[in-house]
């Protein structure tokens, strides 16, 4: 976000489950992809990549053999000193006027922790590419077994969802998955918008059956006093809460501020579905 560099993703389709604690693999892609964006601040391509890979005796020195997903980190900035490689995963190694050092160890550290290996290939004036080998998980099912019996379940019938975030591209995650699941979506950008918006719905006859508020807003109405000016409105309001801080104290209690259910970031199609399905059926979630 407010980088002029982009990613490109290619993910295999049949991709191998992995055991691993998805906050800190983040966390790993995280720090390598804000690493290469800072290296080029005119924007580069980063590419990221994810494959199944039966590794064998070959790599028996840093790697038990077996299944594994390899995930691949490419950049095409100004590469990587010959003499530096050895030392990028030191601690408080670095070669930025202002940084602790610490991203890259933290990288090295987490993998290793998830019984994995990293690896990099750089030099001068072509980039650098890091790949990172993580378990498959043991006896996993087949990938279309898999797609089965977690596809998500789609709306019962059609439904107008009023949906609020303070960022574009959460928006636009949004009413793509909403959109997908069969409702028509209209987005807003603070907790002011949604309850003009709302108003404006219920007097041209076509109320929205489902408002989620982003409980968070820097510098503008969050889902919180938005909620309390739409219980003024419309007493029976449906609204789920929304947010990446799991701790909040509106979201330990979401029901005593009028919300009927939650869901937390980054959003999961499945578990937007089930709590979507219950709150228009009436039902808390």
């Amino acid at each position: 976000r407010g980088s002029p560099s982009r990613c490109r993703f290619d993910v295999a389709e049949d991709l191998w489950p992995a055991d691993v604690d998805k906050g800190q693999i983040g966390q790993v892609v995280q720090n390598i992809v804000i690493n290469a964006s800072q290296a080029v601040p005119q924007g580069t391509s980063i590419d990221v990549s994810l494959r199944n890979e039966e590794v064998g005796a070959e790599m028996a020195q840093v790697l038990t053999p077996g299944r594994y997903i390899k995930l691949t980190i490419a950049d095409h900035g100004p590469g990587i000193p010959a003499d530096d490689l050895p030392k990028i995963f030191d601690p408080y190694f670095t070669t930025k006027k202002q940084g602790s050092g610490l991203g890259l160890t933290t990288v090295h550290s987490i993998v290793k922790k998830h019984r994995g290996h990293i690896s990099v290939e750089s030099a001068l004036g072509q980039g650098a590419t890091f790949r990172i080998w993580l378990p498959a998980a043991a006896n996993a099912p087949e990938a279309a077994a898999r797609r089965g019996a977690t596809a998500p379940p789609f709306a019962a019938g059609p439904a107008r969802i009023l949906f609020m975030d303070d960022e574009e591209q959460i928006r636009k995650v949004g009413q793509a998955i909403l959109g997908r699941l069969g409702y028509e979506v209209t987005t807003v950008n603070d907790g002011a918008a949604a309850v003009q918006e709302y108003t404006r719905a219920r007097e041209q006859g076509r109320p929205f059956g489902l408002v989620i508020l982003d409980l968070t807003v820097p510098g503008g109405v969050g889902g919180r006093q938005a909620m309390e000016q739409l219980l003024k409105i419309d007493p029976a309001v449906r609204a789920i809460v929304s947010s990446g801080y799991s701790n909040d104290q509106v979201l330990s209690d979401h029901r005593a501020h009028g919300f009927k259910g939650m869901v937390l970031k980054p959003y999961e199609i499945g578990d937007v579905a089930k709590v979507v399905q219950r709150v228009l059926r009436g039902e808390s979630a």
